[in-house]
């Protein structure tokens, strides 16, 4: 699919409630996209879908978008599948998947239990795995789509504290890099973002501890609008595909 704009097209977000996810789904819904947004928390969702509006000063569209919400873990496979069932019988396309859904971690190994261990790869590295794999599925039968997964800076830099999470990060990638290559001759493009430290709940409280501005060349952290931007772009440019985009104001360079 060749998408130059973003109107009239559909994502899904995953993560959808807050953060990144938040930031992407505004982002799109700004330029008239439909977006469908997932999360655990379904009153979280609510809140989070009635943000979803027109950047101030556009035109307002023929058929406005159509936003809409699903509440449930993306490590359940279940969940994607009932999302998908939904999606055929509304006789809807999937242009976009984000997969921006994650749970950090800040312990050393050692001291980090086997129930968070498995919590921290279900959700970034199966949830990711199970939202290609569902969407995809779709998007052979469409012979189009676009997908960017969020992956962290982490899953190439050493980080202390982040060894399960950085192990579930760098698997991101290896799946974009693999998974481009099986998608690419359906009209699918995969990419994937690489964030570094960025402003959200998330990074909050391991941005004050850590004094991390003194590390990062350009002296701050990112902030979730500016992954959204970075999203567009690979969604928008129509040769972007296995792309692994690093986006941590020069701390990669470091």
């Amino acid at each position: 699919m060749t998408m130059r704009s973003l109107a009239g097209a559909h994502a899904i977000v995953t993560g959808g409630s807050q953060g990144i996810g938040l930031a992407i789904a505004k982002h799109f819904a700004s330029e008239g996209a439909s977006i469908t947004l997932v999360g655990r928390d379904e009153a979280r969702l609510q809140t989070a879908l009635k943000s979803l509006d027109l950047k101030p000063g556009l035109a307002p569209l023929a058929e406005p978008p159509k936003h809409a919400t699903f509440a449930f873990n993306v490590a359940n496979l279940t969940g994607w599948q009932l999302m998908m069932k939904q999606m055929k019988a509304d006789k809807r396309d999937v242009d976009i998947l984000i997969n921006a859904a994650g749970i950090t971690q800040n312990s050393f190994l050692f001291s980090t239990g086997v129930p968070d261990i498995k919590e921290i790869l279900n959700t970034n590295l199966e949830g990711t795995i199970l939202g290609c794999q569902q969407v995809v599925k779709k998007m052979m039968q469409q012979k189009s789509g676009c997908i960017v997964n969020i992956s962290s800076l982490l899953a190439t830099h050493a980080g202390r504290g982040a060894s399960v999470y950085a192990a579930s990060k760098a698997g991101i990638v290896g799946l974009t890099r693999a998974l481009a290559w099986e998608v690419g001759r359906f009209g699918i493009r995969i990419n994937v973002i690489l964030p570094g430290y960025i402003q959200t709940e998330m990074t909050a409280s391991i941005a004050k501890s850590a004094n991390l501005e003194s590390l990062i060349p350009l002296g701050r952290l990112g902030s979730a609008e500016e992954v959204a931007d970075a999203a567009a772009f690979l969604v928008k440019n129509s040769y972007a595909h296995n792309t692994v985009l690093n986006l941590d104001g020069g701390l990669s360079a470091t």
